[in-house]
């Protein structure tokens, strides 16, 4: 039998999530992820500092020389602005960046060592099928829907999680509605489950990243780009989502990415 022919837009893909992962900036690097949206000051785990916004809602950090914080190239020496892009230093050769604006700001730090260290390679996915290629449709959802979602939190928690269309999509003559959540601004992402969790593929699931469409909007759904979620890079960091009530498929889906890659890791 002739193994299917593999599109290029889906090694873009493959090459893409290991840029995303792996790369310069990539989310496995990620040592700290905090949001700040009160003037505090608040002292974040990881991160050296004090951090808080002012009555306008700047972003500012509040340090000792010893403390080893930089903005933009300047030891932080008392309470300095934080520009929102600019880039952040601290010790152990951690970077960071702080992004935001009106006194909401969202502040990641990376360690560019700690994908080597973890012994990170590669993301295993099952082979290429073009038969899990579908076409969908968004169907619209009550104005302002939002769904109670577990978060990866410990203890477990739940959340209330923008949920603004449905994803509809006939797989061997069913269809099947999968909510579609917003958990960020820009990004629409059903988390679905299938037979293989727990055995081939991670028991919390996993994901497809899908465009801002309107409701009515058809669209290509390919279950061959199923990722893995952020929380199997950093667990500590990525209190991701779980799959809302009624996002499972009764099926084996055996495309998509499967499980993360790791030679022996180093100390």
């Amino acid at each position: 039998m002739t193994a299917p022919q593999i599109p290029t837009d889906y090694e873009a893909w493959r090459q893409g999530r290991w840029e995303e992962i792996a790369g310069a900036n990539g989310k496995a690097k990620v040592v700290a992820n905090a949001k700040i949206t009160e003037p505090g000051p608040h002292t974040l785990p990881g991160i050296p500092g004090e951090w808080g916004t002012t009555e306008v809602g700047d972003l500012t950090v509040t340090a000792k020389v010893a403390d080893g914080v930089r903005v933009a190239g300047s030891l932080v020496d008392g309470t300095s602005p934080v520009p929102s892009g600019s880039r952040l230093e601290f010790p152990d050769n951690r970077v960071g960046f702080a992004g935001g604006a009106d006194g909401s700001y969202g502040l990641v730090v990376m360690d560019q060592g700690r994908v080597e260290r973890a012994g990170l390679t590669g993301i295993d996915a099952f082979p290429y099928n073009p038969a899990w290629v579908f076409e969908g449709q968004y169907r619209a959802a009550p104005e302002g829907r939002r769904i109670e979602v577990p978060r990866l939190t410990t203890p477990r928690s739940t959340e209330a999680i923008q949920a603004p269309v449905d994803l509809a999509v006939t797989i061997d003559g069913t269809e099947y509605v999968l909510a579609v959540l917003q958990d960020f601004p820009g990004q629409r992402l059903v988390i679905f489950t299938d037979e293989t969790n727990g055995e081939s593929t991670p028991t919390i699931g996993r994901w497809l990243v899908l465009p801002l469409l309107e409701p009515g909007s058809t669209l290509t759904v390919d279950f061959n780009k199923a990722a893995l979620s952020h929380h199997h890079l950093n667990p500590d960091v990525f209190i991701c989502p779980l799959s809302p009530p009624g996002n499972h498929l009764p099926m084996r889906v055996e495309v998509g990415e499967r499980a993360l890659i790791h030679a022996t890791a180093r100390n």
